[in-house]
């Protein structure tokens, strides 16, 4: 288990796609979900987002959704709200001897994932296809990039540019909060 949230972890942490051994197996698994999904719903609505494309009074067929969907295949709404997410540090439990990681909102042009480490792990050297901004929640990471190091705790921010190479390490045990600005599309 510990293994395949590693793999999980460095996947959504953004490495290279040549890099990722989970992508296949995450893959088989949506299309899966997305067989059984299809079968479930009218065949006139083409996702599963929150809203269920219901016909509105006085139309005869259910409509296409209007939202835009990410690289993924998840909806992403393009009417303007709120998204929010309460405590987030309670939404991921740090497990022994690992990294593990959870997706907690995507949004139009953002992914938000929570990381916990244990003391000692990391995430070594690799690079990711947006910007993204790193803060801890609890605990003290080391973050590394372009030649230099910072200790990274509750109340900082780090921001890596695209493509930048850098690693993450526990200092100590901690919850990470991933920002991964996707504005390619």
């Amino acid at each position: 288990m510990a293994d395949e949230n590693e793999q999980q972890s460095a996947c959504e942490a953004g490495r290279d796609e040549q890099h990722c051994k989970c992508r296949q197996r995450r893959a088989a698994a949506e299309a899966a979900a997305a067989n059984a999904s299809a079968a479930q719903q009218p065949a006139a609505h083409h996702c599963t987002c929150k809203h269920d494309g219901a016909a509105e009074a006085g139309d005869e067929q259910p409509k296409h959704c209007a939202c835009k969907h990410d690289a993924e295949g998840h909806a992403i709404s393009t009417e303007p709200h709120l998204g929010y997410v309460a405590d987030l540090a309670s939404l991921i439990e740090i497990q022994p001897e690992s990294t593990v990681s959870r997706v907690v909102m995507r949004e139009d042009g953002l992914r938000v994932v929570l990381f916990g480490f244990d003391k000692d792990q990391a995430l070594s050297e690799h690079t990711a296809a947006m910007p993204v901004t790193i803060q801890v929640l609890e605990g003290k990471l080391r973050v590394g990039g372009e030649g230099r190091e910072v200790e990274l705790v509750p109340g900082g921010v780090v921001y890596l540019s695209a493509r930048l190479p850098h690693t993450v390490y526990a200092v100590e045990p901690s919850k990470m909060l991933l920002s991964m600005f996707d504005n390619r599309g």
